[in-house]
């Protein structure tokens, strides 16, 4: 059975999203073999997975096909420490981290963003969001998110967006009615003073 995204968990548990079959689930209802990805929901290294009987396995490992498709050290070593995240705690993972993150604390979050831009010339806000986990992993369902909007005026947040995205670090946020939406469910609270001088920067290379 083919399941895509690779949940561990139950995502309804997250809010108003679908839930997600898991390998586990799968394989209890009788599947023999299911694959899914090591990254999107499982939250581990770009990879596919395949896993069920062990006798099945094994004759997919002895194809010789397998050799070209076998995932690398690197990719075995990022799963690894991905599976033993989920193993110690589930809050370890940065995925899960990222989805069970409330509105409340992603809202105080925002607003010391903004605090933090109050002197510059810029429009900055704090507002509700929808989070998308991508096309892959759950199409249909969406997250409550708070989003740091930015309104740089008369030139342009098409304009923002491209220098926020040339920057160092890069900053990837989505424009809407002229505005840019940067959604703090996607950036991890250890970067909230990275993103003002991010946002600082911007302006002044706007203004050059």
């Amino acid at each position: 059975e083919d399941l895509g995204s690779g949940a561990m968990i139950d995502t309804s548990q997250f809010g108003p999203v679908d839930h997600e079959p898991t390998p586990q689930e799968a394989l209890k209802q009788g599947a023999d073999l299911v694959c899914f990805s090591g990254d999107k929901l499982l939250g581990g290294a770009q990879a596919g997975i395949i896993a069920g009987a062990r006798r099945l396995v094994l004759m997919l490992k002895k194809e010789p096909f397998f050799r070209a498709l076998r995932c690398d050290k690197l990719v075995l070593t990022a799963l690894q420490e991905t599976v033993d995240a989920y193993l110690r705690s589930q809050s370890q993972v940065t995925l899960v981290d990222m989805m069970a993150a409330s509105c409340d604390e992603l809202r105080i979050r925002g607003e010391k963003i903004v605090a933090g831009l109050a002197n510059l010339p810029i429009n900055a806000t704090v507002n509700d969001s929808e989070a998308r986990f991508g096309g892959g992993a759950l199409p249909r369902s969406s997250l409550p998110s708070i989003a740091v909007a930015l309104r740089p005026g008369r030139a342009g947040a098409k304009r923002l967006a491209k220098n926020l995205r040339a920057g160092d670090p890069p900053v990837v946020g989505y424009v809407e009615r002229g505005t840019l939406l940067l959604d703090l469910r996607t950036i991890f609270p250890k970067q909230d003073e990275a993103l003002i001088h991010a946002i600082c920067a911007s302006l002044q290379e706007r203004d050059q």
